[in-house]
């Protein structure tokens, strides 16, 4: 039977039976695995059309997907507690589970690392620069902006020829905090006539505004002479902390994106039960237009 059919089997069935609301406790444990199974999902490249392989996490504490669409639109109603309640406790009980080394994905890989790959991104790449020309040596240099609290690698390959004719060619990095404070400066001599690379860390804070980056820096007092360098395979990859890559995708998760009206209304009309749309829930935690500049993709 296909994952379709299932899902009209699961909506007519469900459909003759009085709908529950779930308590707290069991929500919880629901939100704990959802998170899980959306990690993985996410991980895999699995299409949303597989939403209702969330079934058996439902099935799992003896509810059903309408048991969960009833229970969120009418958890406003409701005056246990606040749902962003029930999401900081499931945020501590895997936060508690990780220290203890007791996540574990289907794939074998940890929310953390899962965060981690998630928000790395490649903020400026090239994959070949070569500079014979005084004048275009303006193309070694590179700024970066828009920065945020983050770690920034920077990385290249180069190659100074025979034909280069200046001598004590370095590379200089450093970042502006502010308009003129340069801060983490590093400079470090190129060889010549043979392959070499670069690589440097930068801790960036929310102080710093931009990076800069001089492949081919030269000393004012030095004469600068005809180049013949080349730079390939640069890259700065900015990876933000494991805390708020983890945090991110937490927001990211708490979308109820399993739990998407639009998406369960998307299905042919005669395989559904007609519902209303969900009530607003106000305390839930906003995320919906996210335009963060870390988010992976939007819904």
């Amino acid at each position: 039977m296909t994952i379709m059919l299932l899902v009209v089997a699961l909506f007519v069935g469900s459909g003759c039976q009085e709908q529950r609301v779930i308590p707290d406790k069991d929500l919880v444990n629901i939100f704990h695995d959802a998170y899980l199974a959306n990690a993985y999902i996410d991980e895999s490249g699995i299409s949303d059309d597989s939403l209702y392989l969330y079934e058996p996490i439902f099935e799992r504490y003896g509810y059903t997907v309408e048991d969960m669409r009833h229970t969120l639109k009418t958890f406003s109603e409701r005056k246990s507690a606040l749902l962003s309640d029930l999401m900081v406790e499931v945020s501590d009980r895997l936060e508690k589970e990780a220290k203890a080394e007791q996540r574990k994905i289907v794939v074998l890989d940890t929310i953390d690392n899962v965060a981690k790959r998630r928000y790395t991104r490649t903020v400026y790449e090239d994959s070949l620069i070569h500079v014979k020309r005084l004048r275009d040596t303006n193309k070694l240099r590179i700024t970066i902006g828009d920065l945020v609290p983050a770690e920034y690698t920077i990385n290249f390959d180069y190659y100074i020829d025979t034909l280069d004719e200046n001598r004590n060619s370095r590379v200089e990095v450093y970042a502006l905090q502010g308009d003129t404070l340069e801060t983490l400066r590093h400079t470090m001599m190129l060889s010549r006539y043979r392959e070499g690379s670069y690589t440097r860390k930068l801790n960036i804070d929310s102080m710093h505004t931009e990076i800069f980056i001089d492949m081919y820096y030269h000393p004012q007092h030095e004469e600068r002479k005809v180049p013949d360098v080349k730079i390939k395979n640069f890259r700065v990859v900015r990876v933000i902390p494991v805390a708020t890559a983890v945090d991110s995708l937490y927001q990211q998760q708490l979308n109820l994106r399993l739990f998407n009206y639009d998406l369960m209304m998307s299905f042919p009309a005669d395989t559904l039960s007609e519902v209303d749309a969900p009530v607003e829930i106000a305390d839930s935690i906003a995320t919906e237009n996210e335009t963060d500049s870390l988010a992976l993709r939007t819904n």
